[in-house]
């Protein structure tokens, strides 16, 4: 699809970020403040991001030819066709975007092409030995016990495993999950992992699914709520130091346990920053990175869980709590000057809601719980960071409700079998 190339100041590095969905819009508010001129990448026009008025336009392409669309994409069918569109887009501008990643997909084809697009762009590039080590959790477990960073009980599964003797010696309750983020059909419907409460059930799940053997690892359940999940997402610049950093609580998930965050708040907390730093910096690790783990109170450890080498979906928290780590991934690589001269230290306290995942885990927990729906109603009005609404650019926050509500009917039109 044409896209008409605004810009004041051909000298300015424009920013390409990849997706239309929360974590986008988080980026583009962000760099869209400081008059950067913000254009957005995916294969479809259906989420609210492109009714920002920080988003200054979309290329567009359609990752399968074989479905319609509604409007004239051009058409890909793997990463080198993307990466040709890209390379294309990108020489219309004067001085080279800057691209972010919004996705493990795109993350991962980034590392993959890095070669290429930086004729064009500017990126963090992760070397491709680095993220594959990375987004395998098998290497990562190993990888934190070399270093000394703690991780729950893990077996990784072996094609020639005797599961049923495995899984009598391993503790309960554990969860079952894939090696890699990239492994396609797990058979766990609407859920990225099995909890597996007994052996029993554990032995249950590899007899139906032999072929899970050597894709899985069995990982101890480490207890506490969504309560006691946190994340460190810091910048390490080119020049391998941590130019910012970023502590966050997550309060809810959603889905409930293992999903992503839809209430949370920044706390600052000097053990999970050392935790993470430590881990950054024996990966040798440059650019953006959110590193998740558990808090175990028992033994007052904190266990890591995974990592993503890009900002989690809640970015747009740390600008409202007074860390932009966007921006300063931006000026890192185009060597704009920072306004400040020290890493500017977050605002504890400061809430985060994403509303529609909220709200599904209100109805999701509705039984399990005492609170109601003034609580809930309180929470949201009381936060200080949103998914989608902010005052000075309220078009995505109407778009998104518009798209929540066909997403409904349709669901429900579906379940009546009328759709």
């Amino acid at each position: 699809m044409p896209v008409k190339v605004i810009s004041a100041n051909p000298n300015i590095s424009p920013v390409f970020v990849e997706g239309l969905d929360v974590s986008a819009y988080g980026i583009a508010r962000e760099l869209g403040r400081h008059g950067v001129p913000v254009y957005a990448l995916n294969d479809h026009l259906r989420d609210p991001l492109r009714y920002s008025r920080y988003v200054r336009g979309c290329f567009v392409y359609a990752d399968d030819p074989s479905q319609p669309r509604a409007y004239a994409g051009d058409t890909v069918a793997n990463e080198e066709d993307l990466c040709r569109l890209m390379l294309e887009w990108g020489a219309q501008f004067a001085a080279k975007p800057v691209l972010f990643a919004t996705s493990d997909w795109f993350a991962r084809f980034l590392s993959h092409q890095q070669q290429k697009l930086a004729q064009k762009f500017l990126f963090h590039w992760t070397p491709p030995e680095l993220f594959t080590s990375i987004v395998d959790k098998g290497t990562m477990v190993r990888f934190c016990e070399s270093i000394g960073v703690k991780v729950p009980r893990t077996h990784i599964t072996r094609p020639q495993d005797d599961m049923a003797q495995v899984a009598r010696g391993f503790v309960y309750p554990c969860l079952v999950k894939p090696i890699h983020r990239y492994t396609a059909g797990f058979p766990v419907e609407s859920a990225k992992v099995l909890i597996a409460q007994t052996p029993d059930e554990a032995q249950a799940f590899f007899a139906r699914y032999p072929q899970m053997k050597g894709a899985t690892l069995m990982q101890e359940l480490i207890e506490g709520g969504d309560d006691q999940v946190f994340q460190y997402t810091a910048l390490v610049n080119a020049a391998g130091e941590v130019a910012s950093c970023a502590t966050v609580r997550k309060l809810r998930q959603y889905p409930p346990g293992y999903g992503s965050m839809c209430y949370g708040r920044t706390e600052r907390n000097e053990a999970l920053a050392a935790e993470g730093l430590k881990l950054v910096r024996a990966l040798g690790y440059r650019g953006l990175g959110s590193l998740e783990f558990k808090f175990r109170q028992k033994d007052g450890g904190y266990y890591f869980i995974e990592m993503n080498t890009r900002l989690p979906w809640y970015n747009g928290l740390f600008a409202d709590a007074g860390v932009e780590l966007a921006y300063l991934a931006y000026c890192d690589l185009t060597g704009t000057p920072v306004k400040h001269a020290a890493p500017p230290a977050q605002r504890d306290g400061t809430t985060w809601v994403g509303f529609h995942n909220y709200a599904g885990w209100y109805h999701d927990t509705k039984h399990e719980r005492q609170s109601g729906l003034a609580e809930f109603v309180s929470t949201v009005a009381r936060a200080k960071s949103y998914a989608w609404w902010n005052l000075a650019d309220p078009m995505p926050f109407l778009a998104s409700g518009i798209l929540a509500a066909r997403r409904g009917v349709g669901k429900m039109l579906r379940r009546v079998g009328l759709r």
